[in-house]
């Protein structure tokens, strides 16, 4: 028998019986396992209280610290400068403070504590913070250094371990020793190697910071009394510009007058080589008064600073050019084209060569570069607007010599500052400390010394290292800077009135009339030229106060005195 019930021959009311105890049957069946399905979803009447992640507290005294020197790098458009103020609250962060939450949150740093700040203010008390240089607003750093305390992985020495120890040097001598199954020994520990068995700060902190902002190397031993501040020898500033520096202006307006010695330039275009030559009347030993913000509050009375090297050097790069519109001879640095002089001859057949200077692709990089022991507030910034003005003619080299001329000169004379975008603070040098840097992708390895370790982990290359961040900071900007200058190229060739790619008939009014212009072109080192009306030339404008006299209205509003302000410098002096 297979078990089926033959309902074919079962009577009508026996089949209604049947189907209703199934029913009765699937209905208990159905509320049973509703029933445990509610006690599942029941909370228990008695909660545990949820496990709350605890926070450690953290006890400094059970770790030692060691003085270390930190190289980063930073793109400072994003920041409001190095420098951190307290009660200075402002649209963007400062490296400064981005720089203590990484390292107040690494647990690396000890700041002695201060009732009259706000919980998580910075605050770098007791932790011996130095640093090499102060960028402003917008700058960057390439090679910034900072000195701090902190947290180290080198094991505390009980007073205990440390004194059996010194006692066991008596058993290292020959011959038994009586005691020597009095006093136990201590286990035997391993060196401590002050770099493979540290804490990988760079790799730590860059972890916490953001992309923009890099650690690139650390220095294990700085001398005792190292300072990056009082301890730098060198620091080296780059400013960065295009050539052409803006775009250039079409048409017989864009035509500067014709100088000295020079072809008809193109406005938008930068005299490079004059620039040059005026750079390297820096060099030297100088007062530079005349080329700086003056702070009246520090008091400063000493303006004389020495620049070891000033020049104007070409960045190469190998990238593929997006906006060649500016080799069109209605764009070109200098007039006439190469190929034709003035008067509608062939240059080529001259025998010294084309008078105009060679066509090369453009558009350009280049960067004023400048070393010296040590800058003024805004120093570099000014530095570079006298030399824009000098490379787009409207001032001459000789000009700085007149303003480093403090008896001919002693009071500046008005003029902007340089844009601070393109500057960087390319190298911190530190001659007398000789410093010992460990690079990302460095380890100690055999009494070799250092050995470079590639792949990932290292902080350098793989997901999360350096060179994979900094990549994508780089390709986001190398995509947008392409596509506008395709963009830009795109636009200027789209068949434009009297722009031509031969220079011929469309151009023939150009070498007869004459320039006009309502108002002048003045490049600083930003994304666009400022119109400035008629120029005037910087030794005919108005004139600040002298630094004294800045110095002593100062002292007046803060109701200080003079004579007390000396003493005090003599007494910090003695």
């Amino acid at each position: 028998m297979d078990g089926k019930v033959d309902y074919s021959q079962w009577s009508s009311e026996k089949l209604l019986e049947r189907v209703t105890a199934l029913e009765e049957d699937l209905r208990h069946q159905n509320a049973r396992y509703e029933l445990l399905a509610q006690k599942r979803r029941t909370p228990s009447p008695f909660p545990q209280p949820k496990r709350s992640r605890s926070t450690r507290q953290f006890d400094p005294s059970k770790y030692s610290t060691r003085l270390i020197a930190l190289k980063f790098a930073y793109l400072g458009q994003r920041y409001n400068g190095l420098e951190y103020h307290a009660n200075n609250n402002t649209r963007y962060p400062t490296i400064e403070e981005e720089m203590w939450k990484a390292l107040d949150k690494a647990k690396l740093i000890f700041p002695t504590p201060n009732r009259a700040l706000k919980e998580g203010e910075p605050s770098w008390e007791g932790c011996e913070y130095s640093k090499s240089g102060r960028t402003d607003k917008g700058v960057s750093a390439f090679g910034q250094v900072i000195g701090i305390r902190v947290r180290s992985n080198r094991p505390l020495q009980n007073q205990a371990t440390e004194e059996a120890l010194d006692g066991n040097h008596a058993f290292e001598q020959d011959g038994p020793n009586p005691k020597s199954d009095d006093v136990p020994l201590p286990p035997i520990r391993a060196a401590f190697d002050p770099i493979r068995d540290e804490i990988p700060y760079p790799q730590i902190l860059n972890r916490l910071l953001a992309p923009e902002i890099r650690i690139l190397a650390w220095c294990p031993s700085p001398p005792p009394d190292f300072s990056a501040r009082f301890s730098c020898g060198e620091r080296c500033y780059k400013y960065f510009f295009t050539q052409p520096a803006f775009n250039p202006t079409v048409g017989q307006e864009g035509l500067l007058p014709v100088r000295d010695g020079h072809d008809r330039q193109r406005e938008g275009w930068l005299d490079i080589e004059t620039m040059r030559e005026a750079a390297e009347k820096f060099e030297g030993s100088h007062d530079f008064r005349n080329f700086c913000k003056v702070d009246p509050s520090k008091q400063i009375d000493n303006f004389r600073r020495v620049i070891n090297k000033s020049e104007i050097v070409e960045v190469n790069s190998r990238d593929k050019r997006t906006m060649g519109y500016l080799d069109l001879p209605d764009f070109r640095q200098y007039y006439p084209p190469p190929c034709q002089s003035a008067n509608g001859s062939n240059n080529n057949s001259h025998p010294d060569g084309p008078v105009a200077p060679t066509i090369q692709p453009n558009p350009k990089i280049y960067a004023y570069q400048v070393r010296g022991s040590g800058f003024l507030w805004h120093q570099v910034r000014h530095m570079v607007a006298i030399l824009f003005l000098i490379g787009q003619g409207l001032e001459k080299p000789s000009l700085i010599n007149d303003l480093l001329n403090i008896e001919k000169n002693p009071e500046k004379p008005t003029y902007d500052m340089a844009d601070p975008s393109p500057l960087v603070l390319e190298e911190c040098n530190f001659p007398g400390a000789e410093l010992q840097w460990i690079h990302l992708g460095d380890y100690t390895g055999d009494e070799a010394g250092v050995r470079k370790a590639g792949g990932k982990g290292n902080g350098k290359h793989g997901p999360g290292g350096t060179v994979d961040e900094l990549w994508r900071v780089w390709h986001k900007h190398k995509i947008d800077e392409t596509l506008a200058g395709s963009l830009l190229d795109l636009a200027a060739r789209d068949h434009d009135a009297g722009i031509g790619d031969d220079g011929s008939d469309e151009h023939e009014e150009l070498r007869d009339s004459g320039r006009h212009i309502d108002s002048q072109k003045v490049y600083q080192g930003g994304d666009a030229p400022r119109l400035v009306g008629k120029y005037i030339p910087i030794l005919q404008r108005p004139r600040m106060e002298t630094v004294a006299a800045i110095n002593a209205k100062y002292l007046k509003r803060k109701g200080l005195d003079l004579s007390e302000r000396n003493r005090q410098n003599s007494e910090i002096a003695e």
